[in-house]
């Protein structure tokens, strides 16, 4: 695809994609040859800032990538876990070492990680055995969980100092630790935002999964601060060659699936029926307070009947949408069955 883009519209046009390219091969390469490096030493003397991660080093995937190829932003790193910041040292005095003249700047802000949860029985379970979840998160919700190993809670101010997360990523990454489906950690305040510096977030040791490993989804920068605009969480590269931001993969951008199912919908229209969608749910479920799916979907179908005709595998998404947002709730003893909070 690469060379039919640069025999048509020729070498310009395709080098910074060629460049890109380039930078993930030789990224991949440089990881196995890193692994390789670290199965090979021989008396490795212990750093005490592994003691954190129970004496053991925390493996880290490093994306490096040129300054000239990739986009950048000038986000200031974050405080990384002791651990974290020995393992990254340890691959920094690899990188300088084997390619002199170089400079990494590292990119906190576009990192993923896996964190290991390690929470107690469930009261009343026949089970005594701890329960573990594998949590697939940001560097920033990384940074964030570790500081719940010493202490039980937390206020905004406080995780602030501790990880120097920018505010407005702060606050979108801290909410969505506390949705209602991955509620990892519990917030003082009502609500889906966060009152202010003194709000406060508690380690929940009674989250559950299903699931062993779990992925955190972050919610939109309008769900966490009210701003029109919201950001794509993204994944990769940690560390940058050339001494500029960059990212490892592409940013994950926000699905697009039309409230009726129509391909032929502008955008304003569309987005202007999500939000009459979810306007009729939340007057809806005002008024009845607890309803099940399908009378919720009937409902919600005639009284839009005027407007427009919603499918309502669409319907299912507003709600879960509001769901995530606090307006409503699932019935414990009943998943079909919503309850609103007022």
């Amino acid at each position: 695809m690469v060379s039919l883009l640069k025999a048509e519209c020729g070498y310009q046009f395709t080098s910074k994609l060629e460049g890109m390219f380039n930078d993930m091969r030789i990224s991949k390469e440089t990881a196995e040859k890193y692994r390789s490096h670290k199965k090979g030493l021989v008396n490795t003397s212990t750093d005490a800032r592994d003691a954190e991660n129970g004496g053991k080093p925390v493996d880290v995937e490093v994306s490096v990538l040129s300054n000239s190829h990739w986009p950048s932003q000038n986000v200031q790193p974050c405080i990384l876990p002791t651990a974290v910041k020995a393992a990254m040292d340890r691959f920094q005095k690899y990188y300088l070492t084997t390619y002199t003249g170089r400079k990494l700047s590292w990119q906190t802000f576009t990192g993923s990680a896996e964190i290991r949860a390690t929470l107690p029985p469930i009261k009343g379970s026949k089970k005594s055995n701890a329960r573990r979840h594998d949590l697939s998160v940001t560097t920033y919700q990384m940074c964030i969980l570790v500081l719940f190993n010493t202490q039980d809670v937390l206020t905004l101010k406080q995780i602030r100092d501790e990880t120097h997360i920018p505010e407005d990523e702060l606050r979108r990454h801290l909410v969505s630790l506390c949705t209602p489906k991955h509620r990892i950690l519990r917030k003082g305040s009502k609500g889906k935002g966060i009152s202010g510096d003194d709000d406060t977030f508690t380690y929940n040791a009674e989250y559950t999964s299903k699931m062993t490993r779990v992925k955190i989804p972050m919610v939109s920068m309008r769900d966490a601060t009210g701003s029109a605009t919201g950001t794509a969480a993204t994944s990769g590269a940690n560390g940058i060659d050339g001494g500029a931001a960059a990212m490892g993969g592409a940013g994950a951008a926000a699905s697009r699936g039309l409230v009726d199912g129509s391909s032929t919908v502008p955008i304003a229209v569309e987005e202007d029926r999500r939000h009459l969608l979810e306007a009729a749910i939340v007057r809806i479920m005002k008024a009845r307070k607890i309803l099940n799916h399908n009378d919720l979907v009937a409902e919600v179908t005639r009284q839009l009947s005027g407007r427009f005709a919603p499918q309502p595998q669409f319907v299912k998404k507003r709600v879960e949408s509001l769901i995530e947002k606090e307006y409503l709730e699932r019935d414990e003893g009943d998943r079909r069955v919503y309850r609103y909070i007022a």
